[in-house]
């Protein structure tokens, strides 16, 4: 009898361990990592690090204001971008876009993207 709960067990086990390594093999494929040039728009401690992007170069209606929540240390070593100095300067910069899913009580899924910056360099 013990002999059956625990082959139980450990098949309940193995199945969520897959589960779990599945669900995490998901989320990384909702990763995207883009280079560009833009224009730094100012720190807040609540929306993070602004950067002005422009999509298309000809088109001046093109820019949007992308908030960084999270940096990495080493983007952080690249320049203080918490200081009002550097509003205005040109970066180079690496980020990454995860997408992620909420479903709230209702059942409805929402999609939502949480913006990373991976690396600075100063233009």
């Amino acid at each position: 009898m013990n002999a059956k709960k625990i082959t139980v067990f450990v098949l309940m086990v193995m199945v969520l361990s897959a589960n779990a390594f599945s669900i995490s093999k998901e989320r990384l494929q909702d990763k995207m990592k883009v280079t560009t040039a833009a224009t730094f728009d100012g720190y807040d401690a609540d929306d993070g690090y602004a950067f002005i992007i422009t999509q298309e170069t000809e088109d001046e209606d093109s820019e949007e204001t992308v908030y960084f929540s999270e940096i990495t240390e080493e983007a952080l070593k690249a320049g203080n971008l918490q200081s009002k100095d550097m509003i205005g300067k040109r970066f180079e910069i690496t980020y990454e876009i995860t997408e992620f899913e909420e479903e709230d009580e209702n059942g409805y899924v929402e999609i939502f993207e949480s913006y990373k910056i991976i690396k600075v360099k100063k233009l």
